[in-house]
């Protein structure tokens, strides 16, 4: 094959940036609430938020928030939930009320993609078992072999992203994942595709295969991939302000994307192909009610949580979720980022307890995973 050109690079490196998942290594007990940073930002917090150890906690760990940011949370504990909102007011930060607002939970999606599966197995409609290439009636150059389980849980052997950047038209840098098409789709498949491992073999992480994963399902069932994720989760759950598609959302509470400088940047749209990956829009009451769902015992939720592949020590994934475990806890998670967004989930089924963070800021999960982490921790005592 020929070289990258310097073009072709800058896009890759657009494409990657921010939508892949950054789970960092410091899961429950590796960060302290009481550790505290040099640099904190000047906070009104104490005199608007009761519980001091809620204070601590966004203090310490919000101190580079961008100017004009802000942070929803939800605390799921004791059969109640706990909303707390943060934004940089003149480098100060105060608290606001942005429970209902809504932001970008780019790769969290894969965690309601891979539920639509286990909806769909369930039902008899596929199997975990189904190839990749029975989706399609074109002869794949490779990886024909590769099953919507592997799809599910990154073990495909499938690149983060599709190779041939190069054959999309009007690809804008700023909403990278607007026009892939069916089209650019089906010439990768056919003319480019080459698998990083063999399929089933190695875990890496694909926004590329939860795409076609959530594009496979929505053609079985004749629908779109919106369609598909409002009848099987948005609508039973009452997730009245959650969708894919960004001209589906209410103006007056859709947060503004910015970069980790506070500028605005621009919301990303994502073709059809590509939705599973991270087309997801949501808020803090709604992603609340999601892990609420999440800890009842239900077949279609339990089978994602199920370990199929062990990433690392104390790591597996299963379905869409990553799941870490130790002698305490059991943490389903999964975080996601797109170029004007950060968010981060967690929950403790055993324990019913779940914490779900959205930030309007690039590249924020260095602050938003250990406070979603010391939430975690809190919640739990």
């Amino acid at each position: 094959m020929n070289k990258p050109s310097q073009q072709q690079k800058t896009i890759r490196k657009r494409l990657i940036s921010n939508f892949k998942l950054v789970l960092l290594p410091l899961l429950i007990g590796i960060t302290c609430i009481s550790c505290t940073k040099n640099d904190v930002l000047p906070s009104m917090l104490g005199s608007d938020i009761s519980n001091k150890k809620y204070v601590e906690i966004l203090e310490n760990n919000l101190s580079t928030l961008p100017n004009n940011a802000q942070v929803a949370i939800a605390l799921v504990h004791n059969g109640n939930t706990d909303y707390l909102g943060v934004t940089n007011q003149n480098n100060e930060l105060i608290k606001t009320d942005n429970a209902d607002k809504i932001f970008e939970i780019g790769s969290i999606t894969k965690v309601f993609t891979s539920i639509c599966l286990a909806e769909m197995v369930t039902s008899n409609e596929v199997s975990l078992t189904e190839t990749l290439q029975s989706q399609f009636d074109f002869p794949l150059r490779t990886g024909g072999d590769i099953t919507f389980k592997q799809l599910a849980n990154h073990t495909s052997g499938l690149p983060v992203i599709p190779t041939n950047s190069n054959e999309i038209q009007n690809l804008n840098l700023e909403d990278p994942y607007a026009v892939y098409s069916y089209d650019n789709l089906k010439s990768y498949l056919q003319n480019h595709i080459i698998l990083n491992a063999t399929s089933g073999t190695k875990y890496e992480y694909s926004n590329l295969g939860a795409g076609i994963l959530g594009y496979s399902l929505a053609k079985k069932r004749n629908s779109t991939f919106e369609e598909l994720l409002q009848s099987t989760i948005f609508q039973p759950l009452r997730m009245e302000n959650t969708t894919t598609l960004i001209e589906q959302v209410d103006a007056t509470k859709l947060v503004e994307p910015r970069d980790i400088n506070g500028q605005v940047v621009s919301h990303w749209n994502f073709a059809e192909t590509l939705s599973g990956g991270g087309s997801i829009k949501s808020s803090v009451i709604d992603m609340a009610k999601f892990i609420q769902k999440n800890f009842e015992n239900d077949v279609v939720y339990n089978l994602p949580q199920v370990k199929t592949f062990k990433t690392e020590d104390n790591f597996h994934i299963g379905l869409g979720w990553y799941i870490y475990q130790d002698d305490e806890f059991t943490i389903y998670t999964h975080d996601g980022g797109t170029g004007g967004f950060s968010s981060m989930l967690m929950l403790d089924k055993n324990k019913k307890i779940g914490v779900i963070v959205l930030s309007n800021v690039e590249d924020f999960q260095n602050s938003i995973s250990p406070l979603c982490n010391d939430f975690i921790l809190e919640i739990n005592n």
